[in-house]
């Protein structure tokens, strides 16, 4: 597959699961767009979605994108 598109999956499961994790602990409505006036935390998701790919971008062992990737 594209390592390209492999990085951008990585990107998008983990930063909702990480979204829906804190969904579910905050307790809040996804209907109801009142508890969503607080933003840092969703922010917060995203940039710990963005940690986790650069590890994969750099990790020697892991093949599927990044800096093991044979050109």
């Amino acid at each position: 597959m594209n390592p390209v598109l492999e990085s951008l999956g990585t990107l998008l499961k983990v930063f909702i699961g990480t979204l829906l994790a804190l969904m579910i602990t905050n307790g809040a409505n996804v209907l109801e767009m009142d508890s969503w006036s607080d933003w840092k935390p969703y922010l917060a998701a995203g940039i710990s979605a963005l940690i986790v790919w650069g590890y994969n971008y750099l990790n020697p062992a892991d093949s599927r994108y990044g800096y093991s990737t044979k050109k």
